[in-house]
């Protein structure tokens, strides 16, 4: 195994991963240690990343990027398969593009990119993310009372109602991901596009599809921003679920909140707070292999749109990397990380957008690479590689 160490890592005030008291803000000796490059061949990775420009009916792009030899093949999705505003999960072997402006769910083959299937959610659900079990699909919808159920091959849609707690009938469900037969669900509960009180986590039994009331997880924090992702068996927090909250984009309380899942799932604090990030973080994407166990995190500041940046939560040290991993001039919109040890962003800056490849905190290109179709502001998980 190859590592390079380079400037100490600076703990900062956090919350510690027991979910107990925040540890103390100082310096210290530790190094932190930096991924140079895989341990050994893996077989090649692909990233894929999918943008619209937010205007209905305008098709969007699919790009893909080898990251070894950071060579971008653009605009290669099948017709149709891509919206104004689509996001993008892989599960299995396929890709499931979410086109949250067309109300439809693409599915296609993650390795030849044919079109495989396309189901509807409905008029007016504004889907957010996708789960799937066997021939069913649970997706997220922020218009909806919950989670719309698709079955591949039917135009049969079912609803399962979360509304119980909030009065406005839709709790903005944002983010679905399924561990064992538990879905796991974050809704925000807003109202008028304000929280009216902490996020929930609802757990549904896709056996029955039927919402199990007992297993409710309450967030410590109010409006789940992001994505579920889930920690890897062999590392630390094996199996726990963590999702960015953000209560307020103007001041922006919250963290990087931990759900433990199983038979008794539990609210687990937070991994790290926002105030230690800087601002608020979006994106996560979480490396767990033989190089180190990192949470790579886009964060947005409040005070300074202009900018977003890449942080690191070293798991080792239970810290964050001093500082972001780009430079200034770059304003990072999302991040995935590769089975071959890249990292790929995607760097929002305006007239000099694409993708960008790192290696620990080496960046291997010398520019952005142009994706195709520049769409403006460009979503948050809308980048995947495997």
């Amino acid at each position: 195994m190859i590592r390079i160490v380079t400037r100490t890592a600076m703990l900062v005030s956090l919350v510690s991963l027991a979910g107990g008291a925040p540890l103390a803000g100082c310096g210290d000796n530790q190094a932190r240690t930096v991924d140079a490059g895989p341990d050994a061949p893996l077989g090649p990775s692909r990233a894929v990343i999918v943008a619209g420009d937010f205007q209905m009916g305008d098709p969007g792009v699919l790009s893909t990027l080898d990251p070894v030899a950071r060579t971008v093949q653009m605009d290669v999705g099948p017709a149709g398969a891509v919206g104004s505003d689509p996001v993008l999960r892989h599960i299995g072997t396929e890709l499931v593009i979410i086109n949250r402006g067309e109300n439809n769910v693409t599915i296609l083959d993650d390795q030849t990119l044919a079109f495989k299937e396309q189901l509807g959610t409905g008029a007016g659900s504004f889907a957010q993310d996708v789960a799937v079990v066997g021939q069913k699909l649970y997706v997220a919808a922020t218009g909806t009372k919950g989670v719309v159920v698709l079955t591949r091959g039917s135009t049969t849609t079912k609803e399962i109602d979360l509304s119980a707690d909030d009065t406005d009938g839709a709790p903005d469900c944002n983010s679905v991901y399924l561990v064992g037969t538990q879905l796991y669900v974050a809704c925000g509960l807003l109202r008028n596009f304000v929280a009216s009180g902490p996020g929930k986590v609802y757990v549904i039994d896709t056996a029955t599809d039927t919402v199990k009331p007992a297993l409710t997880v309450t967030l410590g924090h109010k409006n789940p921003l992001g994505w579920f992702e889930q920690f890897a068996a062999g590392g630390r927090l094996a199996g726990d679920l963590v999702i960015p909250t953000v209560e307020d984009f103007a001041t922006a309380p919250g963290c990087v909140e931990r759900v433990t899942p199983g038979a008794s799932p539990t609210a687990a604090g937070c991994l790290v707070d926002n105030p230690a990030l800087g601002g608020y973080a979006g994106r996560l994407a979480l490396e767990n292999d033989a190089d180190g166990q990192i949470v790579w995190t886009v964060v947005g500041y409040p005070s300074d749109t202009a900018h977003s940046n890449l942080r690191a939560f070293d798991m080792s040290l239970s810290a964050l990397w001093a500082g972001p991993i780009n430079p200034s001039t770059q304003k990072i919109a999302d991040v995935a990380h590769c089975p071959s040890g890249q990292l790929v962003v995607f760097d929002s800056t305006a007239n000099a957008a694409g993708l960008r490849v790192y290696e620990g905190t080496a960046e291997k290109t010398t520019a952005a690479l142009p994706i195709g179709k520049i769409m403006f502001p460009f979503p948050q998980h809308g980048l995947v590689c495997y």
